[in-house]
């Protein structure tokens, strides 16, 4: 929903932290997994995974759209099975402090994603 929001070598950046955000459980599973290939189609043609370090967040996303929508990614894989395991949340927590961005920033962005996932849930039903 907001990798268009990213440069190519961002997008890399983010399909790489997708999957480990994907495996800080000790595995990745279906839903999870399923996110993280939805996040590769999203992407520009030819976009590879980039390996990137926490210490260099800051400096690939450097605006706050950039910042915002790597974590709204990233917590959209995170949240995808409705299981916010804490080893997630943890490297998360990590992330955003490392972009510089607040605990009450970080929270925010997580409600907004329940929220859009609950939604998601009322539609489903509503159709069913």
């Amino acid at each position: 929903m907001f990798v268009q929001n990213l440069t190519l070598e961002q997008q890399g950046a983010l399909i790489y932290l997708a999957k480990e955000v994907a495996q800080a459980d000790g595995y990745a599973d279906e839903l999870q997994a399923g996110m993280v290939e939805i996040l590769k189609q999203q992407s520009e043609t030819g976009v590879a995974e980039r390996e990137i370090s926490i210490n260099e967040l800051g400096t690939l996303f450097n605006t706050k759209l950039a910042k915002y929508s790597l974590l709204l990614e990233l917590l959209g894989v995170a949240l995808s099975n409705d299981e916010y395991h804490a080893n997630e949340q943890s490297l998360i927590v990590q992330y955003a402090s490392s972009l510089n961005v607040s605990q009450d920033e970080l929270h925010l962005l997580e409600k907004w994603v329940e929220k859009q996932f609950a939604l998601q849930k009322e539609i489903n039903a509503l159709l069913a």
